[in-house]
């Protein structure tokens, strides 16, 4: 090679190294660069672990009852110990006292940048340090903040019981003294102190004390340190029941509300009026485990406001809610329950029981027809006004061919208006019934009760009329009379028809059945199994099936007739009706007229629960604002979006 040819290769292969150099410089600054990249993430990392470890300490210390104050501390505690790990060997600061706030955000919680904010059980926690640099030095970087943010709010826990506030009320049992005995009869607010539980009545309770959490609790002996805590009771199963002996077992439905009158339910978290039973309470047993999601309960006022009614669930439902509080909670755990006075309540309600007949001759006046009860729920507080109404779809009917004079007016009943009564009802009496020419037979015509308070409420029963001499009838009857189904489902009805009065005695003839019209809107098909029968002495029976169509979710009523001649040497006419209910899209809770008034919220102690009942006791008075402070002990702190 010449001269010539050596010097370009050498050149070259100085090229080569300029290359190379720097090829490796870009190499190990690219390592460099990935090196602190990865320092900064586990310091972020770090940080955010610690700045969540603050937040629940803090939020935690508040669950405990403890001061704002305190709350601070704990997270500021928690910090300093977690900021000795860091994995860098760079010891953060504590956040300042006055918290900082991204430029130009002063005051707005979402964009704190360094500090701790403590708003009720709504905490922030937002903590920095500078990480500097190692290889990035080379190219001027210098230190890189790095940062951290966590908030955690409490969430209620509700658990869908309520637990009875008062029994054996008004009280207090005569010559009560402090201390009050473990005596059942007494007087006894669940919501006092042991000690002072007996003393007083529910309008009265200046000699009464408000429980308050006391010493720890002691497995051992739950029943200790009564001057601090209620008196321990069944919260849940066997032994939980209302004073008034309601199927209720302390198992609610919490997510439906209102019972102000019928339809005026709310639903909630996806349950509608076809969500059955079964479903239901397996829904309502799973806030158990994580505590009910809201919507919260409104304050309580009075008088109560309809949604603080909650739907009670039926007492041999209460085994799964056991069951799950078992499995998440145990003795010494404290709880937040809704409280009720003492008593399950129901939709104002009322019922007329009509006379098993009325006898009238074909042409006269019957001075005293028989007597029918009125009878009312323990909400009912109205009086009911009674009329007559006539079967219009049978022409031979005294009352709608005019043969049983008066119209409306053609039964006198006293006293008119009624004011029911509990139990089996207040007597009305029937009298002044008069006929002219009436065909002999046996027919039905109706009583109608209408209630104007606390809304109209309008019923009628259907009242069995002999008119002469009729020897030969036959009994009618459904096996239900009301049949909860879906939209567009079936429901269906098995007709019995018996003879009577003396079942040796054959009616004599087929009997013709059908459905009363008008029909409900959207209604399906209708069919019998056979829409002629013969009475007989064991009964025959033909079955009923409706298709409900596109009806709408409701009640809706219906009135099955049987109508025929009987076998007398004079054929007689003879028509019974049967009224039966059509519940489309079924019933969410059990009976959808049964509900708890809700008069506040308190935090329990778990005393005792084994697979029938659950004990506790109160640890906070009632109180009926759910934000209420003293409410958080009954909380659970967990993280939450910051945003």
């Amino acid at each position: 090679m010449g001269p010539m040819g050596r010097a370009m290769s050498a050149r070259q292969r100085g090229q080569v190294l300029v290359v190379f150099a720097l090829g490796v410089a870009g190499l190990l600054a690219a390592a460099g660069v990935a090196i602190d990249v990865g320092r900064f993430y586990s310091e972020r990392r770090f940080l955010q672990n610690a700045a969540d470890a603050a937040a629940l300490a803090a939020a935690n210390a508040l669950i405990r009852g403890e001061s704002q104050a305190v709350a601070d501390d704990a997270a500021r505690d928690t910090l300093a110990r977690n900021f000795l790990g860091d994995p860098n060997g760079v010891v953060a600061s504590l956040p300042p006292t006055t918290p900082v706030y991204e430029s130009g955000h002063a005051g707005d919680p979402s964009y704190l940048s360094n500090g701790i904010l403590i708003s009720g059980c709504d905490i922030r926690v937002a903590v920095r340090n500078d990480i500097s640099y190692t290889f990035g030095r080379v190219v001027g970087l210098g230190n890189q903040p790095i940062g951290a943010r966590a908030r955690v709010d409490c969430y209620g826990d509700l658990l869908p019981i309520a637990v009875r506030r008062f029994v054996n009320t008004p009280g207090p049992n005569s010559g009560a003294t402090w201390p009050c005995s473990d005596n059942p009869s007494w007087f006894t607010d669940y919501f006092a102190t042991a000690e002072t539980s007996c003393l007083g009545s529910e309008t009265d309770a200046a000699l009464r004390s408000a429980p308050n959490p006391g010493a720890d609790f002691d497995s051992l002996d739950p029943g200790s340190d009564t001057a601090n805590h209620g008196p321990v009771l069944a919260i849940l199963g066997q032994g939980a029941q209302p004073n008034n002996g309601a199927d209720f077992r302390g198992f609610v439905a919490l997510d439906i509300r209102n019972f102000q009158s019928a339809g005026s339910q709310l639903y909630y978290n996806g349950v509608t009026t076809s969500t059955n039973s079964n479903t239901l309470k397996a829904m309502e047993a799973g806030w158990f485990k994580d505590g009910y999601p809201g919507p919260l309960f409104p304050s309580i006022v009075s008088p109560p406001d309809p949604n603080d009614q909650v739907a009670i669930m039926s007492g041999n439902a209460t085994g799964i809610a056991i069951d799950e509080l078992n499995t998440w909670y145990g003795p010494g755990d404290e709880i937040l329950v809704l409280v009720y006075p003492g008593n399950v309540m129901a939709i104002p309600d009322f019922a007329i029981t009509p006379p098993a007949q009325l006898t009238l001759p074909t042409t006269g006046t019957t001075a005293s027809a028989g007597s029918l009860k009125v009878s009312r729920n323990q909400s009912f507080s109205g009086t009911v006004t009674l009329s007559t109404l006539a079967d219009l779809l049978d022409p031979q009917n005294p009352l709608t061919d005019g043969t049983m004079l008066g119209g409306a007016a053609s039964i006198t009943y006293a006293p008119n208006p009624v004011t029911p009564s509990l139990g089996s009802g207040a007597t009305v009496t029937l009298s002044d019934v008069t006929t002219a020419g009436a065909t002999t037979g046996i027919f039905t015509i109706w009583v109608q009760g209408q209630a104007g308070s606390p809304y109209l409420t309008t019923k009628i029963q259907p009242i069995i009329v002999k008119v002469g001499t009729v020897t030969r009838d036959f009994t009618f009857t459904s096996d239900v009379t009301t049949f909860d189904t879906t939209i567009g489902g079936d429901a269906t009805f098995d007709l019995e028809l018996t003879n009577s009065p003396n079942k040796n005695t054959a009616f004599g003839n087929p009997v013709t059945l059908s459905v009363d019209t008008p029909l409900p809107a959207g209604i399906g098909t209708i069919s019998f199994s056979s829409s002629s029968i013969s009475p007989t002495k064991p009964g025959a029976h033909s079955t009923l099936t409706i298709n409900t169509g596109t009806m709408a979710p409701g009640l809706h009523n219906l009135v099955i007739r049987a109508t025929g001649m009987n076998g007398d040497s004079t054929p007689r006419p003879v028509t019974h009706l049967v009224q039966v209910t059509l519940n489309v899209g079924g019933v969410g809770s059990t009976g959808n007229d049964e509900y708890v008034d809700i008069s506040g919220f308190a935090v329990m102690r778990i005393a005792t629960a084994d697979s029938n009942t659950v004990t506790a006791y109160a640890i906070t008075p009632l109180i009926t604002d759910m934000n209420d402070p003293q409410l958080v002990r009954g909380q659970v702190a967990r993280l939450v979006p910051w945003d």
